[in-house]
């Protein structure tokens, strides 16, 4: 039988999100994340909501979790309605900073060229 605590502490690990934030987020404490790392039974249930935090499927580790336990389709289909949605969100707002770059260049605003260009730079996508 597979150490599910195993394979999602693999999974989280490779994440690059940090034990903290994760714990966090899950609302639990770091040293609960920690135990459910040991755990070789751990619930079906918790991995779901931790698939969920990490938008990451772990039927791909355990097929069993297809059952009735999975995320409905109605889940899924808010959720990718909401991906759509940042998606887009996303692509106006880096138009919008496009633009005002532009738009310094034009006018010669080489302070505001600049602070547009750092906030650029400094912006993780």
């Amino acid at each position: 039988m597979q150490h599910r605590g195993e394979i999602i502490e693999s999974v989280v690990r490779r994440s690059g999100l940090s034990l903290s934030a994760l714990a966090e987020k899950m609302g639990i404490s770091r040293n609960t994340l920690y135990n459910r790392f040991k755990q070789k039974n751990l619930s079906y249930d918790f991995i779901l909501n931790l698939g969920v935090v990490l938008h990451y499927n772990f039927v791909i580790h355990f097929p069993e979790m297809k059952s009735d336990r999975a995320l409905s389709d109605d889940f899924r289909s808010k959720l990718f309605q909401l991906e759509e949605k940042y998606k887009k969100l996303l692509e106006k707002y880096n138009w919008l900073l496009k633009f005002l770059l532009k738009k310094s260049q034009e006018v010669d605003q080489h302070a505001f060229y600049k602070q547009i260009k750092e906030f650029i730079n400094s912006s993780s996508f």
